[in-house]
């Protein structure tokens, strides 16, 4: 991001390396559509089982808290309308896939998964991040209005039912076909999952945007829930593709972000508005998670892991600014840039303080397994007596 970021405002470089506007957003909808694919592999169906309760509402109440809290001081603050308002919360409203899984995974293997703590974080995540980019998706429509109010409410009611119900339709299908008596099977399903979820993504262009998303997730979780163990090499397959389609979003994001227009007002109400509604998010977080059998060490380290931002911030801070450019409103485009603003700041503040913070209180606050070698010693002291 911040080479991105330096590229745009270094004049030199600035001025002999141009981006296109329509390729850079097409970048980013096959990054969204790829990591929507690999958050709905990673689904643990059975973890989801023990704790589905507090997972949903681990995946609602935060991201919900922090949307409306942000809408709320950006209106107030940043004189944002209502609409636009809420576009910023549902921006903010995900934790970091590209942060949050691979650290959870890390305290996995060092034997921090006593109580499922991490895997019932990743799940929640998949849940949260499908909920944000759906509400991004609905504001957005009603923020840019083809009718009536009533009427975008409804479409995005119907965007909703439609994106499950042919999620559900493809999910099963991929589940069935191929068969698993086939050779490179892996590659068999990786191609159709990801043949499908590119035309999905095409929905924007028949008035449906909001669907997209919901039934891309729906589609992956489906397939990989019925794929059950043999879902590994599909998740590698596509897990490479996620980070290589990462690491150029992330650039095309910071390339997006001029200083020239960055004004010291902005700034210091942006990181006010992210301050608090993140702060808000950790108090809502750690309400969610009580009366569900964690201890207080465990209830903080959950408040705490979903804080840093990156993954979907990236792929959706622009689409906003994309979306006022094509209406060609200038008053819109501030409004986007705004949200740019604010989705450049969170990734910068709040990715490297939220790694460290994982990593520091997942060791300190989460139970470590102990390796139990006391039957092998007891077994091998008969032997040794005779």
């Amino acid at each position: 991001m911040l080479a991105g970021f330096l590229i745009r405002n270094i004049p030199v470089i600035s001025d002999n390396v141009q981006i296109e506007h329509e390729w850079s957003s097409s970048v980013r909808s096959i990054y969204l559509s790829i990591t929507l694919l690999y958050v709905g592999l990673q689904l643990d169906s059975e973890a989801l089982k023990k704790l589905k309760g507090v997972c949903v509402r681990l995946a609602m109440g935060p991201c919900l808290a922090e949307a409306c809290a942000s809408a709320l001081l950006a209106h107030f603050l940043m004189g944002l309308p209502w609409r636009w308002g809420f576009i910023l919360g549902f921006v903010l409203g995900p934790a970091s896939l590209s942060i949050v899984a691979p650290s959870m995974l890390l305290l996995v293997e060092n034997g921090y998964d006593v109580k499922g703590v991490p895997t019932f974080l990743l799940d929640a995540y998949s849940f949260n991040a499908i909920l944000a980019i759906t509400g991004f998706n609905m504001c957005l429509g009603i923020a840019f209005p083809t009718g009536s109010t009533i009427f975008n409410v409804l479409r995005g009611i119907l965007e909703v039912v439609t994106g499950v119900a042919t999620g559900s339709l493809l999910g099963a299908f991929i589940h069935y076909f191929p068969s698993s008596d086939q050779r490179v099977l892996d590659w068999k399903r990786t191609v159709l999952v990801l043949g499908f979820s590119v035309p999905v993504f095409s929905s924007v262009y028949f008035g449906f945007p909001g669907s997209r998303g919901l039934c891309t997730f729906v589609m992956a979780s489906l397939a990989g829930i019925g794929w059950t163990r043999n879902k590994a090499e599909v998740e590698k397959i596509i897990g490479f593709a996620w980070f290589v389609f990462k690491h150029l979003v992330f650039v095309l994001f910071g390339a997006e972000v001029s200083v020239a227009s960055l004004r010291p007002e902005t700034v210091g109400l942006c990181v006010a508005t992210l301050g608090v509604a993140v702060l808000i998010r950790i108090f809502t977080a750690f309400l969610m998670v009580c009366f569900a059998g964690f201890n207080i060490k465990e209830k903080i380290f959950i408040s705490f892991a979903w804080l840093p931002k990156a993954t979907v911030q990236a792929a959706l801070g622009s689409v906003a600014l994309d979306t006022a450019r094509s209406y060609g409103d200038t008053q819109l485009e501030d409004y986007g840039m705004d949200v740019l603003t604010v989705a450049f700041l969170a990734i910068l503040i709040t990715a490297p303080i939220g790694h460290l913070l994982i990593s520091f209180l997942g060791r300190r606050l989460l139970q470590k397994a102990k390796h139990q070698n006391k039957d092998e010693e007891v077994q091998g002291e008969p032997s040794e007596q005779v």
